[in-house]
This record gives C-alpha cells, sequence and structure tokens, in this order.
C-alpha cells in the first residue's frame, strides 16, 4: 500500500506523542528538556523551519512554547490512524465520483474475480494430470 502523505493543515490542532525519547527546544537549536516514550507533548499549534532545512513543530504547553523537530521515528500522532482512514475514505470517494461506482468497482475487485474464475477452471485440470502422472 502506497504511503499516505500528510499535509500540515492535516496536523495543526493534533496532539503529539513521544513513539521514543524526543528533545524539545525553546528556541530552534536549544535544547530545553526530553519528553520520554509514551509522554503526551501536546497540541500541534503550528509549525516553523528556524532557519533549518529541518521541520519543527510548534507546541503552546500552557503559554510555554516549545519546539519538537519532525521525526516520524520517535513522534505518533495522536489519532493518526483514523486521519489515515479519513482521507483513504475521502480519496475512494473522489474515485468513484470520477469513474462513476459500476466502473470504480469492477476496477477494484475485477482482477480478484477473473482469478477466482481462472483457478475454478484450471483446478479440475491441474488435478486430471497430477492423477495421470501417478499411474
Amino acid at each position: 500500500m502506497p504511503v499516505t502523505t500528510l499535509n500540515v493543515s492535516q496536523v495543526i490542532g493534533k496532539t503529539l506523542k513521544a513513539a521514543s525519547d524526543v528533545d524539545y527546544f525553546y528556541p530552534i537549536g536549544a535544547k530545553k528538556g526530553m519528553f520520554k516514550k509514551g509522554d503526551i507533548i501536546g497540541v500541534i499549534y503550528s509549525y516553523a523551519y528556524g532557519g533549518t532545512p529541518d521541520l519543527y513543530w510548534q507546541i503552546d504547553r500552557s503559554g510555554n512554547t516549545i519546539f519538537v523537530k519532525h521525526d516520524i521515528n520517535k513522534l505518533e500522532l495522536v489519532g493518526g490512524r483514523q486521519i489515515l482512514e479519513d482521507i483513504k475514505r475521502q480519496q475512494d470517494k473522489i474515485k468513484i465520483e470520477e469513474k462513476g461506482l459500476l466502473r470504480y468497482y469492477l476496477d477494484k475487485y475485477l482482477p480478484f474475480i477473473v482469478g477466482a474464475v481462472v483457478i475454478y477452471f484450471a483446478l479440475p485440470t491441474i488435478k486430471n494430470v497430477v492423477k495421470n502422472e501417478k499411474k
């Protein structure tokens, strides 16, 4: 399955959780502390680059701004699976609108139907060949 890319508008306002130990900064580049695996980091308020090529998520923690460097191996988006499922449903809906319902489902399931029919007709022939070879 292809990787789904999220855009910033789908991430802003969502809660970020530490999937492993994660450093946080204020300002960007100045380490202020670390979150341990499983800690809730906070709600993503915005993003910044801070003069670096790296993306940092801006988190507002009770009036204190911190930045967390974007790293898909260290960060987890709470409810991320639901966001990806919503994106998939939206993509399917667009495909159905573009192709039409019948064409969409034919494209999706026809290869499986054809494969099942081929197996249905080929299996007796294969069984007969194997049976004849044993004789």
